[in-house]
């Protein structure tokens, strides 16, 4: 939405997460999808200079989603799990983006 739109950063993220809520998941999924939409809107506040095409999006929400999943039962109960989860898709990204390169 921030490229495309041309809206802020954070407006685009808010409004990622507020659509998302709105989407029906079953009951027996909890409230995990939700919380993997946020963490998704947060790790696409990245730069655009870091994301050149959707292949790369693909490719960071993959790795947010291990992490979500590896990190289910870590940090439960302790705030920012979902903002740390973002940060560590985008860098592992970036980083493995800059050896192969």
């Amino acid at each position: 939405m921030h490229t495309t739109l041309a809206l802020p950063i954070v407006v685009s993220a808010a409004l990622t997460g507020l659509i998302g809520s709105f989407i029906p998941f079953p009951a027996r999924y909890q409230n995990h999808p939700y919380a993997s939409i946020y963490a998704g809107s947060f790790a696409g506040m990245c730069s655009t200079s870091l994301i050149s095409n959707y292949w790369e999006i693909a490719i960071i929400s993959a790795i947010g989603a291990v992490l979500y999943t590896l990190t289910l039962n870590v940090f439960a109960g302790f705030g920012g799990r979902l903002g740390s989860i973002a940060f560590a898709s985008v860098a592992l990204f970036v980083l493995a983006k800059g050896l192969l390169i």
